[in-house]
């Protein structure tokens, strides 16, 4: 029996790479220096790239608000870093951000808590190619980013006994590739005509189609799909 509905479940802590060989990651609290270094060096590239949902983001912006916001309204929210260990290249870089409320009513069942991802962004491959110091090479690259980013919130779901429910909402901009994408991981969409849970979010972007979620049972194939990488 597989026990992480109770006692949670670790971070993803390896990541496959083209060598065959798989680099080292760590799942850390977000911090300022991680945002800063985000803003400064990943985030100019994103935004060179009309076809990147995350284009134009602004992190040092989007975190104390979705901090401030997140408690006000008492959703617990929480803010994760995938990164490089340093282990493997003398210091954290970061690779992937995800920004999520800890306790939101689940989509398909809102007197159930789970996760809802707020931000979620992943470094393009000449970002960390161009790491001044610290570049890597293209066969060290991690792979798979967008998967352990989304298992990064999963696994805070079934950390915080919330049975890895969790939820997102694929951006519009993203069309139908980001949708499919979400439901290639295992998740749902809603659909446009189910009314969204009591929350603020139904007043400023009400149901449409594209609210994706993870059912209890569709969590744990997810999360144990990348058991191999903890």
């Amino acid at each position: 029996m597989d026990l992480r509905r109770w006692k949670g479940v670790r971070f993803v802590r390896r990541a496959p790479t083209r060598s065959g060989e798989p680099v080292n990651l760590r799942v850390a609290h977000m911090t300022v220096p991680h945002v800063r270094w985000w803003h400064s060096h990943v985030q100019p590239i994103i935004d060179r790239d009309p076809d990147r949902v995350d284009q134009d983001w602004n992190w040092l912006l989007y975190v104390p608000f979705a901090t401030v916001a997140g408690g006000v309204m008492a959703r617990q929210p929480a803010g994760y870093t995938v990164g490089i260990s340093a282990e493997e290249a003398g210091h954290f870089i970061p690779c992937a951000l995800v920004q999520l409320l800890g306790r939101y009513p689940a989509l398909n069942a809102p007197k159930q808590k789970g996760a809802f991802v707020w931000f979620m962004s992943t470094a393009p491959d000449e970002a960390l190619l161009t790491i001044e110091g610290h570049p890597l090479s293209e066969d060290r690259l991690p792979k798979r980013l967008g998967s352990i980013a989304l298992d990064t919130a999963v696994t805070h779901s079934f950390n915080k006994r919330h049975l890895g429910r969790t939820a997102l909402y694929a951006d519009e901009d993203g069309g139908e590739v980001l949708l499919d994408w979400y439901e290639s991981r295992g998740m749902t969409a809603l659909p446009a005509d189910q009314r969204l849970p009591r929350s603020p979010r139904r007043l400023i972007k009400p149901s449409d189609g594209r609210y994706c979620y993870y059912t209890v049972e569709a969590a744990m194939e997810a999360s144990r799909s990348l058991d191999p990488l903890r």
